[in-house]
């Protein structure tokens, strides 16, 4: 046998898990953005060759997926026993927690949700409590790409809200036709989010109720 000690990188790589490169890879998108994730990069944080990450994760798209499964699974599910509105709320809830924990993976989450047992059982659930407050299973359907769209579309602004610079609606010139945005556009600039979020979510509960 060799005395020969092993190349320091090969070491650091036998200790690669799929579960460590996604935890640092979304480390890695939650500090500098989705733009700054390349294998180059996150071999650098891994302490190893991008190469070695190759043995684990096939390319960056796969990396991709394995990190939004990894967001979807930091939410916690709604107590089965809970009234049927309180677990829209906490499954509203946590998809905003992981959001604004995660803002730069939200497009990808949005667009692209994987078929994981967290992603699933979320919809399950919220179908389930649909049916639960007496909807019909169309009306379940249609109601549930309703609780997708708004709180989807809500996420978003807040997200790029939180990562981009600030525009601002009451600025230019155009604005001389715009004689009610011009009133209200220092309003809408200061929108709170969380609160307008909770709104949308008991207008989507008083919709099941009606």
């Amino acid at each position: 046998m060799s005395d020969t000690p092993e190349p320091r990188e090969h070491r650091r790589a036998v200790g690669l898990t799929v579960d460590g490169i996604t935890a640092a890879a979304v480390a890695l998108v939650d500090e500098h953005g989705l733009d700054a994730l390349s294998m180059r990069k996150l071999g650098t944080a891994l302490g190893c060759e991008a190469m070695s990450i190759y043995k684990h994760v096939p390319d960056k798209e796969s990396l991709l997926d394995l990190m939004v499964g990894a967001c979807y699974d930091e939410t916690s599910p709604a107590e089965p026993t809970a009234p049927w509105d309180e677990r829209i709320r906490h499954t509203a809830g946590e998809l905003r927690r992981v959001a604004l924990d995660h803002p730069h993976l939200l497009p990808r989450m949005v667009t692209r949700p994987p078929t994981t047992p967290s992603v699933l059982n979320r919809i399950d659930g919220l179908l389930a409590a649909a049916r639960e407050a007496g909807a019909t299973d169309d009306e379940a359907v249609r109601w549930f790409w309703l609780f997708v769209n708004l709180t989807s579309g809500a996420l978003l602004a807040e997200t790029t809200a939180l990562v981009q610079e600030p525009s601002s609606l009451i600025d230019g010139e155009a604005l001389h036709d715009c004689p009610v945005l011009t009133e209200l556009g220092a309003s809408l600039a200061a929108c709170d989010f969380g609160a307008e979020y909770r709104v949308s979510v008991e207008v989507l509960i008083e919709r099941l109720r009606r």
